[in-house]
C-alpha cells in the first residue's frame, strides 16, 4: 500500500521504480490527502529524472556526462565548457524540474542574441547530454528537449575566391612575418583541406615519394589521403620544420588572419580559413571535376554536403534537355 496510518499520522511506503526499485518511506502526515500529495510529487519527480540524485542540478548530470563520456569526443573540452555555460544560462535547474517550456523560453530570449545556428547547436549539445546518459543508464527519465525541433537555419551564402583574388591572398601571405602561411594556404587550395588539417601535417603524413598527404585528425575522425602536385611537395620540403620536429609547420593561422586583413579582402562571415575549401571545391566543379570524387577529397560522410557545389559544374541538369520526352518520338 503507497499510504497507511501509522498511529495518529499517515505515511507514504512505496517502491520508486517496480519491486526491485529503491524503497522510499517517509512518516509524520497529518491526513491521507497530503500522504497521498507527497506520493504523488515523489513518483512525479522519479518520472522526470529516474536515478537522479536527490537534489541534482543540471550541471551535476553535465559533470557526469562529461566523466562517463564526454572526455572522449574530439572536442571534449570545447564541448564541456559550452554546455555548462548553457546551464548557467537556464539558471542551473534541478533536474526534476527542468521541462520542455523551461528550455523553450530559454531559446527564444537566445534568438534575440545570437544566431539560430547558435541556438541549433544549443538544443543538440544538452539533448546528447541526456540521451548518452540515458544509454549509459545514468539516467532514465524522459529527455526534456526529446520532442523540441531544431529551427530549419537559412541557406549561408557559401563564397569562393577568383583566380585574381587567389593571387592578391597569397601576395599578402607571402608578406607575412610566419614564413609557413603562404604553403599551408596553398595546401588548402590545392587539397580542399580544412586549416587545422594542413596547418596539423606530421612529418610522417606526408608521402613525398607518390606526392600524397594524408589527414588524420579530422573534423569527422575518418582519415583520408589526397594527392598534391610536384611543386607543393617540394616547397614543403623546402621550407616546413627540420626532420627533428614531428609537425612541418609552425601555427599561423592567426598570420593568415591577418593577411586577409592586408589583402582588403572581403570574405562571408564564418568564412575565414574556410574560404580556401570552398575555392577548392567551387573551381574543382568549374573546372570539370565530378561531384563523388570531390566527396571522397572534401572527406564528407553524407553527399548532401558535397552536393552544395554540384551547381557550379558547366553541364550541371544539361541532360535534362537531352533526355525529356519532347526529343523522343511516341511509342
Amino acid at each position: 500500500m503507497a499510504t497507511r496510518k501509522e498511529g495518529s499520522s499517515w505515511c507514504v511506503d512505496i517502491n520508486i521504480g517496480g519491486r526491485k526499485g529503491k524503497r522510499i518511506r517517509e512518516f509524520g502526515f497529518k491526513t491521507q490527502s497530503l500522504a497521498k500529495q507527497r506520493e504523488k510529487k515523489i513518483k512525479s519527480d522519479f518520472a522526470a529524472g529516474k536515478g537522479v540524485k536527490e537534489g541534482e542540478r543540471l550541471s551535476d548530470l553535465i559533470d557526469r556526462w562529461y566523466d562517463c563520456h564526454g572526455r572522449m569526443l574530439k572536442d571534449a573540452k570545447t564541448r564541456y565548457a559550452r554546455t555548462l555555460a548553457i546551464a548557467s544560462k537556464l539558471g542551473n535547474p534541478l533536474i526534476g524540474r527542468f521541462s520542455a517550456s523551461h528550455f523553450n523560453d530559454y531559446r527564444t530570449q537566445r534568438l534575440t542574441e545570437v544566431s539560430i545556428s547558435t541556438v541549433n547547436h544549443e538544443t543538440r549539445y544538452l539533448r546528447s547530454v541526456f540521451n548518452e546518459m540515458k544509454r549509459l543508464g545514468e539516467y532514465e527519465g524522459q529527455n526534456p528537449l526529446s520532442l523540441i525541433r531544431t529551427y530549419k537555419e537559412p541557406h549561408r551564402e557559401m563564397g569562393y575566391l577568383t583566380g585574381n583574388q587567389i593571387e592578391l591572398l597569397l601576395e599578402s601571405c607571402r608578406q607575412s612575418r610566419n614564413n609557413h602561411t603562404e604553403i599551408v594556404s596553398k595546401i588548402c587550395l590545392v587539397t580542399g583541406a580544412r586549416w587545422g588539417e594542413a596547418n596539423g601535417l606530421c612529418r610522417k603524413h606526408l608521402d613525398a615519394r607518390n606526392n600524397r598527404v594524408r589527414f588524420v585528425d579530422t573534423k569527422n575522425g575518418s582519415s583520408r589521403t589526397v594527392p598534391i602536385p610536384e611543386d607543393i611537395k617540394e616547397a614543403i620540403l623546402e621550407i616546413a620544420f627540420p626532420e627533428s620536429f614531428d609537425r612541418l609547420f609552425d601555427d599561423c593561422k592567426s598570420a593568415f588572419r591577418s593577411a586577409v586583413k592586408r589583402s582588403g579582402l572581403q570574405l562571408p562571415q564564418g568564412q575565414m580559413t574556410h574560404i580556401l575549401r570552398h575555392t577548392f571545391a567551387s573551381h574543382f566543379m568549374m573546372n570539370g571535376g565530378d561531384i563523388i570524387t570531390l566527396q571522397r577529397i572534401l572527406g564528407h560522410g553524407d553527399l548532401k554536403m558535397t552536393m552544395r557545389y554540384a551547381h557550379l559544374a558547366p553541364d550541371y541538369l544539361d541532360k535534362s534537355v537531352k533526355f525529356n520526352p519532347l526529343n523522343f518520338p511516341a511509342i
